[in-house]
């Protein structure tokens, strides 16, 4: 594919607004003092899919047009070297998180019931620690997912190497072949679980990296169906996106919300709900069924983004683009605020909840419009 056969690329707004929508998500759950006034834009994390996933397809797809589709004309040693570039400063981003939320958390909060969980032992040897986060074995921290982003980067020349060469085929299926790899979910222990994440999440990011690499022809295509298709396509698809989506509300929060605690209803849909997470939609595991799912509600989402980015832009991009614009500095910097109100505070009543979490979304938009430590966090 060459730049001359695809109208100029211009920055997709779209993208942008959605990657901040998902950002305030993934914020508001880690902190997850509920109820807060926001669950019904959160879900509280119960729903079976995440905006984690969002995140990294978008990730992906903006990759694949920043770093495939634009500079496709370029020589391939000039995008490699960026990509590894970009690899390496969130290895060292996350290597010294690892440690210096270790280390604060050894040293001054041990015993605090707001310390984050799974933290090295404190017996743990001091040289094994640093061995195991240097080779990523061992994440600790709301920043976890930078790892995830960091191993994927550090395979995204050779997927661009094979798009470049119209092997998409050969990268899906090596793709798809790596996260078959994943284990069975009940097979192993939750830790190693986060520790093969890779292997599934893998397939989002790649998935997302071919869709934005193809992106001018993707586009094109679908300009060229006809109008009676488009939108027979587009209602089919947010139709059942919409229908999935109530019904999954109420498997999560019927038992909670809409019926007595204690009914044999309630009861049935709490077990409905575990039984389904663990079966076939398990975080780690990223089975077929949550691909499917998230695949469907993103495509309706991005289609309501798009129709309506103007009326988004006007009400809420003061807040959506500064966020999706500056991801990665943003994830980045709610893992230290995350970490030490968890510390300092407790979730209590809607009201204290409500003011904590309008607090920390202040002080990050705050700290992107005075650009705080950009030079040192990944933006």
């Amino acid at each position: 594919m060459s730049t001359t056969d695809v109208p100029k690329l211009k920055r997709i707004l779209t993208f942008d607004l959605m990657r901040g929508y998902f950002l305030l998500i993934i914020i508001l759950n880690h902190l997850n003092f509920y109820p807060n006034g926001f669950g019904w834009f959160t879900m509280e994390g119960r729903l079976l899919v995440s905006a984690a996933e969002g995140f990294f397809l978008i990730s992906g797809i903006v990759l694949g047009i920043i770093r495939g589709a634009k500079m496709v004309d370029q020589p391939f040693k000039q995008v490699a070297r960026l990509l590894l570039k970009r690899s390496l400063q969130l290895y060292v981003t996350i290597v010294i998180l690892v440690l210096l939320f270790t280390f604060i958390g050894w040293w001054f909060y041990l015993g605090n019931p707001g310390l984050k969980y799974n933290i090295a032992p404190l017996d743990t040897n001091i040289f094994s620690l640093i061995w195991q986060t240097l080779t990523l074995q061992y994440s600790y921290g709301w920043a976890d997912y930078l790892r995830l982003y960091c191993w994927f980067l550090l395979f995204s020349p050779l997927a661009l190497w094979l798009l470049r060469r119209g092997l998409w085929y050969v990268l899906m299926a090596a793709s798809v072949f790596v996260w078959l790899l994943f284990p069975g979910a009940s097979d192993i222990p939750s830790a190693t679980q986060e520790l093969l994440q890779p292997l599934s999440w893998q397939l989002i990011f790649f998935g997302g990296l071919t869709v934005g690499f193809y992106w001018p022809k993707i586009t094109q295509w679908w300009s060229q169906l006809t109008t009676r298709t488009r939108r027979w396509a587009t209602w089919g698809v947010v139709s059942l996106a919409v229908l999935t989506f109530i019904v999954n509300i109420f498997i999560a929060y019927g038992g909670a919300m809409l019926l007595p605690i204690g009914t044999i209803l309630a009861e049935q849909l709490r077990e409905i709900s575990g039984t389904l997470y663990r079966d076939f939609f398990d975080k780690e595991a990223m089975p077929i069924a949550r691909i499917a799912l998230f695949s469907l509600w993103f495509s309706a989402a991005f289609w309501i983004f798009h129709r309506f980015e103007r009326i988004i832009v006007r009400a809420f991009g003061w807040l959506l683009l500064p966020f999706g614009q500056n991801s990665l500095y943003v994830y980045t910097l709610h893992a230290f605020i995350i970490f030490f109100v968890h510390l300092y505070f407790t979730d209590t009543t809607l009201l204290w909840n409500f003011l904590i979490s309008i607090s920390i979304i202040g002080l990050i938009l705050l700290a992107i419009r005075h650009k705080l430590l950009m030079k040192i966090i990944p933006r």
